[in-house]
């Protein structure tokens, strides 16, 4: 009695342990392809400080066609950005600087997750 009592104990700790590790192994997972979408967002944001002030895609109220974001060959969500009209109330005047937003979505294993970044221009 005493052996099959510590053999199902020694079951339970086993699969708790199997499921711990699952599920950790999960969220490394889904951290890593937050880190590449970060990157991603990043990326673009640097990408759009080139892009002349006077060009009509950074014009108050642009938003881009979404592009699809890639990570491991695979393609995961999409990738777009706006350009939003910024009132700093320091300054004089309605619109005075530019706010442009990168979001970057995605979805893996029936989990959707996005990130975004912003930044502050002058016009």
């Amino acid at each position: 009695m005493e052996a099959l009592t510590g053999a199902t104990i020694a079951v339970i700790a086993v699969l708790g342990l199997a499921y711990s590790f699952g599920v950790g192994r999960g969220l490394v997972n889904r951290y890593e392809v937050a880190r590449a979408a970060l990157g991603e967002a990043s990326a673009q944001l640097e990408a759009l400080q080139l892009v002349p002030r006077t060009d009509p895609t950074m014009a108050f109220g642009y938003v881009s066609p979404p592009t699809p974001f890639r990570y491991e060959g695979a393609a995961l969500g999409t990738s777009s950005w706006q350009v939003l009209a910024y009132d700093e109330p320091n300054v004089p005047g309605t619109q005075n600087l530019k706010r442009v937003v990168v979001t970057v979505i995605w979805t893996r294993n029936a989990q959707s997750d996005s990130v975004s970044l912003e930044r502050l221009w002058q016009p």
